[in-house]
C-alpha cells in the first residue's frame, strides 16, 4: 500500500527587490514549503534570482505560475510601482497574498487592492517586520493590560547618516518630505502597540535635492495618547529606541528597527530599572506562520492590507502637515481595524 504524500505547500516570488526576500524565502523552507517559482518583468533577473536561491522555475509569464496547482501563496516583493500589478493578478486567480509593505505609493490605490482581494475572498497581508518582533510583540502585551498605567505618549527614534537601502535595485521611498516606506512602518507600529488610531498630526521637514532629509511629527492618538516621532538621514548614527510612557511605568525597546539584532526591553517602575525577558524568534518566520494560518482560516494575519492603508492615510496627514506647516486631521475611515 503506497503511503499518501501531503500536497505541496507552494509559494510564488513576485519581484526580485529586496534583501529581505532571501530571508523570506529561507523561513518558507524552513516552515516545510516549496518556494517555486520566481516572477520578473525582466527574463534575466528572474533567472539570476531563482538560480541564486535555488528555486526551480523563473519566469515573466504569470499564467505560467497560475496554472501550477502547487501554488498556494504568493509573497511580492516588487517596486512600489508594481506592487499593485501583482496584487491584482494574485487575487485574479485566487492566491493568498503577503505583501512588502506600504501596498503602494498612495492611500487611494490602497484602498482599491483591499477592496479587490476583499471581493475575490483571499487574504491579503503585509509583511511588516516590527510587529513581529518579540519584543514589540511583548511591550503590546503589556501596553494592552495596563502594566505602565494609561498611555501618555509613544516616542520612536531612529536616524543616521543617508545610506543607500539594503535592496538589488537601490530604490528609495520617498514621498515629498516623508519617508514613505519608514513612516507608515513607524505608525503601523504605533497602531499596533496602543490598539488605537491616529487622528491628528502635525510635523516639520527638511529635504535634500528634492528628497526626505529630516523629519519630526507628533500624532494625536484617539484616546488622547500622543505619537512622537524622528525619522531622519541627516543625524548622526543612533540606536533606535521605542519609548512607552504611562502615568504609571515606562517601557523602553532598544535597537528593534535595526537589522543589527533583536533589541532589548526595559520597564521602569518606582524609578528602577529591570530587563524583561522576551524568548527571541526569526521575524521572518513569525510572519509567515501568521499569514498561512490567516489563510487557512484559523488566525488573523499581523498586518492586513487595512492596517498598510490605515499607515499610508496617516502618513500622508503628515506629508500634508510638514507642508502647509499646520495641524491635519486624520481620516482613516470607520471600516478600517487594527
Amino acid at each position: 500500500m503506497r503511503l499518501r504524500q501531503n500536497a505541496v505547500e507552494g509559494w510564488s516570488v513576485m519581484g526580485t527587490g529586496t534583501i529581505a526576500t532571501e530571508h523570506m524565502v529561507a523561513a518558507i523552507r524552513a516552515m516545510g514549503h516549496s518556494p517555486l517559482w520566481v516572477v520578473s518583468r525582466d527574463q534575466a533577473d528572474a533567472l539570476h534570482f531563482a538560480n541564486d536561491l535555488s528555486i526551480p522555475q523563473a519566469t515573466t509569464d504569470m499564467e505560467r505560475v497560475w496554472s501550477d496547482p502547487a501554488v498556494k501563496f504568493v509573497y511580492i516583493s516588487a517596486s512600489l510601482k508594481r506592487r499593485q500589478h501583482y496584487i491584482v493578478a494574485a487575487a485574479d486567480a485566487g492566491k493568498h497574498i503577503l505583501c512588502d509593505g506600504p501596498l503602494s505609493e498612495d492611500s487611494k490605490t490602497a484602498r482599491l487592492l483591499v477592496s479587490h482581494c476583499s471581493e475575490r475572498e483571499v487574504v491579503l497581508a503585509v509583511n511588516q517586520t516590527p510587529r513581529a518582533s518579540a519584543v514589540h510583540q511583548t511591550m503590546r502585551r503589556l501596553i494592552l493590560e495596563g502594566e505602565i498605567g494609561a498611555m501618555q505618549s509613544l516616542s520612536i527614534l531612529r536616524g543616521g547618516p543617508f545610506q543607500p537601502p539594503p535592496n538589488r535595485r537601490g530604490e528609495i521611498l520617498g514621498n515629498g518630505n516623508v519617508f514613505l516606506d519608514i513612516s507608515t512602518e513607524d505608525i503601523d507600529l504605533a497602531r499596533f502597540l496602543t490598539g488605537r488610531e491616529p487622528i491628528e498630526a502635525v510635523a516639520l521637514a527638511r529635504e535634500s535635492n528634492g528628497a526626505p532629509y529630516h523629519l519630526a511629527y507628533t500624532i494625536r492618538m484617539e484616546d488622547g495618547s500622543l505619537l512622537q516621532a524622528h525619522e531622519s538621514f541627516g543625524t548622526a548614527d543612533m540606536e533606535s529606541m521605542v519609548v512607552a510612557a504611562g502615568t504609571d511605568g515606562v517601557l523602553i525597546a532598544s535597537g528593534t528597527l535595526s537589522s543589527r539584532g533583536s533589541g532589548v526591553l526595559m520597564r521602569r517602575l518606582a524609578g528602577r530599572n529591570e530587563l524583561v525577558p522576551v524568548r527571541d524568534r526569526d521575524l521572518h518566520t513569525t510572519t509567515l506562520e501568521d499569514f498561512v494560518a490567516a489563510a487557512k482560516q484559523r488566525a488573523s494575519p499581523l498586518a492586513t492590507g487595512l492596517d498598510s492603508l490605515a499607515a499610508l492615510v496617516a502618513t500622508e496627514a503628515v506629508a500634508s502637515a510638514a507642508r502647509r506647516g499646520r495641524a491635519v486631521a486624520i481620516r482613516t475611515g470607520s471600516e478600517q481595524k487594527r
